[in-house]
C-alpha cells in the first residue's frame, strides 16, 4: 500500500483522537508542540498529494474555504420552536397538561440548560458528517458546513454507520469572548458585544478562516431519529451521543414530577452566573420518546417540551461618574459611567439615569453601588442603590445648570431638561446622525462615527451637505479609515437615497413627534411634503391621528426660514418630496392586522422587520392593547409580553414569524 495513504490514515486517527481528548474531555495525552507537529506533517502530505485530501480531514479545522453565499438546505424534519414558561405556575400548567395527556401521576422528565447560542443540525451518513445547517425558518436552513467543521469539539466521523441527525447549539464561551475581544482590541477592531451575537455572526462568515479563529464550541441536546435507532428514552439517547464523541452538556438531570422540576429551576437560577457560557433558561422534556407523538405537536411547537425563561438579570456595580448627553431635540439625559459588569449576556459600562427626578428619587450618588438591569431586557438602566455599601462622605448629585456642549442655560419642562440652543453642536451632530440612520434616509456607510468626523472637520454641517460630498472628496479621503472604495460606496448610497419615499424624508428632518408612522399618516392625506408645509394648523389637527402638539411642532418647524431654505436646497439637489404610489398588498396573513414588535430579532433590525411587515399591509403600533392582533417577540422580550399574555393576544416568536413571512411573500 502507498506509504502516504498509510501515514495520512495514521495522522488523521491520531489528530481526531487528540482533538476529542482536548476539546470534549478537557484533557490531553500529548503536548501542544507534538499536536502541532503532527498537524503540520498532515498538511504537508495533503499539499504534496491533493488526491489524499479528505473534506473531513483534521486540517479542515483551520478553515480556508470562501463562499459567495450559503446554500439552502431543506430540513429532513422541521426544526420546531419552543413554547415558553416564565413562572412556576406556567411550569405547573405544563405538567398538568402532560399528566392529562399521558395519565401519569409523576412524569419522568429530562431538564437541561438552554444555551444562548445559534441552533444547528448535523446530518451523518455512513459515519461521516454530510452537512451542518442553521434553523432558518424551521423548514429551510443554510448550509454552513465549512464554518461548523472548524469547531474542534464536533466529530467529523462517528462509529455509527446509520443515518443520524443531531441537533444542538453553537456558542461562544465567556472566556472565548474575552480572548477574542483582547485580540480585537489589539487590532483596533470593534469589540463583540455579547457571546450570542458573536457566535451567530461567526457562523455566518463567508470566509471559514474567520470562523476558525473565533474559538467556537457546541453542545448537542437532541438525537432527532433516536426512536428509529432503537432508543426508548431521551436521556439514554444523550448518553449514546456522548459515547459517539459528541459534546453533551453535563448540566442535565432526570427528574420525576413537577416538584423536582421547580427545585431544579431554583438551583440554576443561582448557578447560571457561575457557568462559563450564557444560558437564557432551561428546557424541560418528557423523557419517554414513545409519549412524544401521543402528547403531540402544535403547528410550530412540540407539546412535550417547554423552555423556562429566566427573569431579567440584575447585578450590582459601582457608579464612577455621571455625565449628560444632549439629543437632536435638545433633550438632556443623565448617564452613569459604571465599573464594567456583565448583564444578560453583554458587558455594560454605561446606563441611563433617565432624568433629574429619577436620580433624586433613588438618591443616586457618584461612588454608590447600584443595581443594573436591562429595561425591556434591552436598555441598561439603574434600578436601585445599595445604601448599606455607600462609602462615607458621598455628596448628593446636583444636575448641571448649563449645557455641557454649548454652555447655554438648560430649561426644565416637567421632569426633563432641555438645551434650547438651536446651534448646540451636540444637537446638530445628533440631527445629522438621525437624518442618515435607518430611521431616517437609511444611507448605508454613514454611521455615527463617520458623521461625527464629518461634522468636526466641517465637511457636513447641514442635511444638504451630505448631497455635496463630491465637492469635499479630497478632504474625506484624508480621513483615516476611509478608502476610495468606501467613499464611492458612500456617495452611491447617498445618491440612491434621493429616490426614497417622501415619508422617509419627512421623518429624517427630525421634527419633534413626527416619526415614521406619523409621517406615513400625513402623506396618506397629502400628496407631497410641500402640501404639508402649506397646510394650516386647523387642517393638520383635523386628521384623526394628529394631535395638537404634533401639529404645533410641524407649523413651528416650517415657520423657521432656516428650515425652509434647507428644505428647498434638498429639493434642488434632487431629494424626492412626493408620495410614491405603492401597489396595495395582496391578501396574506398579515394584511390589515395590527402588531407590536418587542425584544431583539436575530434575522434583522426591528425597524427593517416593521418595514417588511408594513409592505404586507400590516399596521404597526408601539403599545399593547385590546386592539392589537399579535405581539411579535424576539429574545429578551420585556413587560409587553406579560401584558399581551394577560390580554390573550396571539404571541408570535421569530421562527414562526419567518415561516409566516415566507408564506405571505411567496
Amino acid at each position: 500500500m502507498d506509504n502516504d495513504v498509510i501515514r495520512v490514515k495514521e495522522l488523521t486517527d491520531l489528530l481526531n483522537k487528540y482533538n476529542y481528548e482536548y476539546y470534549v474531555l478537557n484533557q490531553s495525552s500529548v503536548s501542544d508542540a507534538e499536536f502541532d507537529s503532527l498537524m503540520q506533517e498532515l498538511m504537508a502530505i495533503e499539499k504534496r498529494r491533493p488526491d489524499l485530501k479528505d473534506p473531513l480531514s483534521p486540517t479542515s479545522r483551520v478553515g480556508g474555504g470562501v463562499s459567495s453565499e450559503f446554500k439552502k438546505v431543506q430540513h429532513k424534519r422541521m426544526m420546531l420552536s419552543l413554547g415558553n414558561a416564565f413562572s412556576e405556575s406556567d411550569l405547573r400548567d405544563f405538567d398538568r397538561r402532560i399528566r392529562q395527556a399521558t395519565g401519569l401521576n409523576k412524569v419522568p422528565y429530562m431538564m437541561e440548560v438552554k444555551i444562548d447560542g445559534l441552533a444547528m443540525t448535523l446530518v451523518y451518513e455512513n459515519g461521516k458528517l454530510q452537512y451542518a445547517a442553521t434553523r432558518g425558518d424551521g423548514n429551510v436552513g443554510e448550509d454552513v458546513t465549512q464554518n461548523v467543521i472548524t469547531i474542534h469539539s464536533i466529530p467529523l466521523k462517528i462509529s455509527d454507520q446509520r443515518n443520524i441527525e443531531v441537533r444542538g447549539e453553537v456558542f461562544m464561551s465567556k472566556k472565548a469572548l474575552a480572548l477574542n475581544n483582547e485580540e480585537r482590541m489589539r487590532e483596533n477592531l470593534p469589540l463583540m458585544s455579547n457571546a450570542r451575537n458573536a457566535a451567530a455572526g461567526s457562523i455566518r462568515q463567508l470566509d471559514s478562516k474567520i470562523a476558525a479563529k473565533r474559538r467556537l464550541d457546541a453542545y448537542w441536546y437532541y438525537f432527532v431519529n433516536a426512536e428509529e435507532c432503537g432508543f426508548e428514552k431521551h436521556s439514554d439517547s444523550l448518553d449514546y451521543l456522548k459515547s459517539l464523541g459528541f459534546k453533551v452538556n453535563e448540566e442535565r438531570r432526570k427528574l420525576y414530577g413537577i416538584d423536582e422540576v421547580i427545585a431544579y429551576v431554583k438551583e440554576y437560577t443561582e448557578k447560571r452566573a457561575k457557568l462559563d457560557y450564557d444560558i437564557d433558561g432551561l428546557v424541560l422534556k418528557v423523557d419517554e420518546l414513545a409519549l412524544h407523538d401521543e402528547i403531540g405537536y402544535t403547528m410550530k411547537t412540540p407539546k412535550w417540551m417547554i423552555a423556562y425563561k429566566f427573569p431579567p438579570e440584575e447585578v450590582l456595580t459601582k457608579i464612577n461618574d455621571i455625565f449628560l448627553t444632549v439629543g437632536r431635540t435638545g433633550k438632556v439625559v443623565p448617564n452613569a459611567v459604571l465599573e464594567p459588569v456583565r448583564v444578560a449576556g453583554s458587558v455594560i459600562s454605561r446606563a441611563t439615569l433617565n432624568n433629574e427626578d429619577f436620580i433624586h428619587n433613588l438618591d443616586i450618588r457618584i461612588g454608590d453601588y447600584v443595581y443594573i438591569h436591562k429595561a425591556g431586557d434591552v436598555i441598561p438602566e439603574v434600578s436601585g442603590v445599595d445604601i448599606k455599601r455607600r462609602p462615607d462622605g458621598l455628596k448628593m448629585y446636583h444636575f448641571q445648570e448649563d449645557c455641557p456642549y454649548c454652555h447655554y442655560r438648560l430649561e426644565k419642562k416637567d421632569a426633563i431638561h432641555y438645551c434650547v440652543n438651536e446651534n448646540c453642536p451636540s444637537r446638530n451632530i445628533n440631527k445629522l446622525i438621525f437624518f442618515v440612520s435607518d430611521q431616517g434616509m437609511d444611507i448605508k456607510g454613514m454611521g455615527p462615527s463617520v458623521v461625527e468626523d464629518f461634522f468636526n472637520l466641517g465637511i457636513v454641517k447641514t442635511f444638504s451637505d451630505f448631497y455635496r460630498l463630491e465637492e469635499k472628496k479630497d478632504d474625506i479621503l484624508n480621513i483615516e479609515g476611509i478608502s476610495e472604495k468606501s467613499y464611492n460606496s458612500m456617495v452611491k448610497a447617498i445618491e440612491g437615497s434621493k429616490s426614497n419615499d417622501a415619508y422617509m424624508f419627512l421623518t429624517a428632518l427630525g421634527i419633534p413627534m413626527v416619526g415614521k408612522k406619523t409621517s406615513q399618516i400625513l402623506l396618506s392625506k397629502y400628496h407631497s411634503i410641500d402640501e404639508i408645509i402649506e397646510a394650516s394648523y386647523d387642517e393638520l389637527v383635523s386628521i384623526e391621528e394628529i394631535g395638537y402638539q404634533t401639529a404645533t411642532n410641524i407649523i413651528d418647524y416650517f415657520n423657521k426660514d432656516a428650515n425652509l431654505i434647507e428644505f428647498s436646497k434638498l429639493q434642488e439637489l434632487g431629494v424626492n418630496t412626493l408620495v410614491i404610489k405603492k401597489e396595495e398588498a395582496r391578501d396574506n396573513f398579515f394584511k390589515g392586522k395590527k402588531f407590536v414588535l418587542t425584544g431583539t430579532l436575530e434575522c434583522m433590525t426591528r425597524s427593517k422587520m416593521t418595514e417588511r411587515l408594513e409592505k404586507l399591509g400590516a399596521v404597526s403600533s408601539g403599545s399593547v392593547g385590546k386592539s392589537i392582533d399579535m405581539l411579535i417577540v424576539g429574545t429578551d422580550a420585556g413587560s409587553k409580553l406579560d401584558k399581551a399574555r394577560s390580554l390573550g393576544i396571539r404571541i408570535i416568536e421569530e421562527d414562526e414569524l419567518l415561516s409566516l413571512l415566507e408564506e405571505a411573500e411567496a
